[in-house]
């Protein structure tokens, strides 16, 4: 009996040819076997031949893929996803809250795909204690992107949950709109700031009044956690 029958299984699918080679050269080296399939096929072989993580070149459209494994995990299994996604899909990004999940964007280097994939697949080597975050009953886990209210997982997306992750783990200090752009969207958004007010509502109205309060506004200036 060799150690083989202990190596995880990955399964990639994606149509492009390039995104199969980008992303085999980033976990060729890993202690995985590589399984491949068209997106046409996804769903027949996730239920026929189970995979210890999927890759899903799920482009701007990663709902249909994030659905799929939520099923999959609510019948007991153990998949874990990572989305390969266009950089222009993170603002309508949901993440999955039921099972081990992250992303990469299209262009990141091989050596980033490898890190990804290693901290989903061995999970205790990737991340400690301080990738948690406890305020009473609130939770983040900075390393998967959840968060949870009283065992209750929230739903946010991709942004409103870096944005308040952002503000969470630099307490007690108010930061501008404009400053908060740059921290969270990026150099690039050439967006109205007013973007940060939708996304502050939209995160406190998931939080519920016990944690909203502590996400205070400043008039004129901006928006601070208080501890």
């Amino acid at each position: 009996m060799t150690g083989r029958m202990h190596v995880k299984r990955v399964l990639i699918a994606a149509d492009d040819v390039h995104t199969r080679a980008w992303v085999q050269a980033g976990i060729g080296a890993l202690d995985v076997a590589i399984l491949y399939c068209p997106m046409i096929d996804l769903t027949t072989r996730m239920s026929a031949e189970p995979a210890d993580l999927v890759i899903v070149d799920a482009g701007r459209t990663p709902d249909a893929a994030i659905e799929l494994a939520e099923a999959a995990a609510a019948l007991g299994s153990d998949v874990r996803l990572l989305l390969i996604l266009e950089p222009d899909a993170l603002g309508r990004l949901r993440m999955p809250v039921r099972l081990a999940a992250d992303f990469v964007t299209r262009g990141s280097s091989s050596q980033e795909v490898a890190a990804r994939v290693r901290g989903l697949l061995w999970p205790g080597e990737e991340s400690d204690a301080q990738d948690v975050l406890r305020i009473d009953g609130l939770t983040l886990n900075l390393a998967t992107y959840q968060a949870h209210v009283d065992d209750r997982p929230v739903e946010f997306t991709y942004l409103e949950y870096a944005l308040f992750a952002f503000l969470v783990t630099h307490p007690n200090r108010v930061y501008s709109r404009e400053l908060l752009l740059k921290k969270v969207w990026g150099t690039d958004y050439f967006g109205g700031a007013r973007t940060v007010d939708v996304h502050v509502r939209r995160v406190r109205a998931k939080l519920g009044p016990e944690y909203s309060r502590r996400l205070e506004t400043v008039r004129s200036v901006g928006y601070l956690w208080r501890s």
